[in-house]
């Protein structure tokens, strides 16, 4: 009686494999397309959670709060709008206002321009105005555009309108997001 060996010939396995790289070498670009925006995304839904979360706090807490980007573009920063709005300090009532600093993906930068085409204001402690929002919920600001950027991606752009607070999101597939 003849033994029976259990495995595969080195041609089926070759074959299997010349199978697998060309599955590979179809989905790679497919999926590389699919991964692509998400620190884009990612920091865009992280800009208008703090949009809602600055909103929020003004209208509850009856002071104006602003929003804005360190002078790289690289961090996103809400606090009370005054004096003190890089260490925000304790209010006299003795409640700690809502400060929350956050940094964007690796590569990733936020920029804001306002809509009438003036700069943008940078305090001393370089950071700079996206939006201050009143505590009836409305913007100082009549509306303001964030653009959010990585290079070789197309950008996603925040729009906010001054009278209601009202934050849109609109991603831009006609300019990359490393061309000015």
């Amino acid at each position: 009686m003849t033994a029976r060996r259990s495995g595969f010939t080195l041609v089926e396995v070759l074959a299997v494999m010349t199978v697998l790289v060309i599955l590979a070498a179809i989905l790679a670009p497919s999926l590389r397309s699919f991964t692509r925006d998400t620190k884009v995304q990612a920091a865009s839904d992280l800009i208008r959670g703090r949009i809602a979360d600055a909103r929020g706090e003004a209208m509850e807490h009856g002071r104006p709060y602003r929003l804005a980007v360190s002078q790289d573009g690289k961090k996103v920063r809400i606090a009370p709008d005054d004096q003190n709005f890089d260490t925000a300090m304790v209010t006299s009532d003795e409640i700690a206002p809502m400060v929350a600093e956050d940094a964007l993906p690796k590569d990733v930068t936020a920029t804001s321009q306002p809509q009438d085409g003036t700069a943008p204001a940078v305090d001393a402690d370089g950071w700079t105005r996206v939006v201050t929002f009143q505590p009836d919920g409305t913007c100082r600001e009549d509306a303001v555009v964030i653009r959010i950027r990585q290079p070789n991606m197309y950008p996603i752009v925040i729009r906010i309108r001054g009278l209601t607070g009202a934050a849109t999101v609109e991603a831009l597939k006609t300019q990359r997001g490393d061309q000015p």
